[in-house]
């Protein structure tokens, strides 16, 4: 999927830019995003850093959920939103459905912290391909047999198989 920057409607919400750590240093792609989405909501301020453009694109975000005035309609808004969370943007929302609320239960009931459960994933990572790999020696392998395969390659060159002296 290439990446675009949509310039006539807004890229995405900022908490979609809060959730990736937006600052100074990040990707080229993020800070074009979140340069287009203020410049839209004319609240660019070429002075400020990513991080602070981020507090003014949030303000006037805001301001239009509250007031509907701004440069872009709460239909806008909306529509930004949605696509976040058909994308699977919106963690709390992916992450607070089942299985994940199960497993975030079953660690507090055991006191597991999220450091156990990764030692435990690659444990059970480790022993899934232990098993496959054994798995895989315990079947012999196959040989082909040379000279159907040759002859199977020579039909589908030239449309019939070609004899040998040996084959008679």
């Amino acid at each position: 999927m290439a990446f675009r920057v949509r310039t006539h409607s807004l890229n995405h919400s900022p908490q979609w830019y809060h959730d990736r750590g937006l600052d100074e240093d990040s990707p080229p792609s993020l800070l074009a995003l979140i340069y287009a989405d203020v410049k839209l909501l004319d609240v660019d301020d070429s002075t400020l850093t990513p991080g602070e453009k981020l507090g003014n694109y949030e303000e006037a975000w805001d301001l239009i959920l509250k007031t509907g005035d701004g440069n872009a309609s709460v239909a806008d808004l909306q529509q930004v939103l949605e696509r976040e969370g058909e994308l699977g943007y919106v963690p709390i929302e992916l992450y607070a459905k089942p299985p994940f609320s199960l497993i975030a239960k079953l660690m507090d009931k055991h006191g597991l912290s999220t450091t156990d459960i990764g030692v435990f994933l690659k444990w059970t990572a480790k022993n899934a391909n232990i098993k496959k790999a054994r798995a895989a020696k315990k079947k012999p392998a196959k040989k082909p047999n040379q000279k159907v395969f040759i002859n199977k390659f020579l039909e589908a060159k030239r449309g019939k198989p070609i004899r040998r002296d040996s084959d008679l």
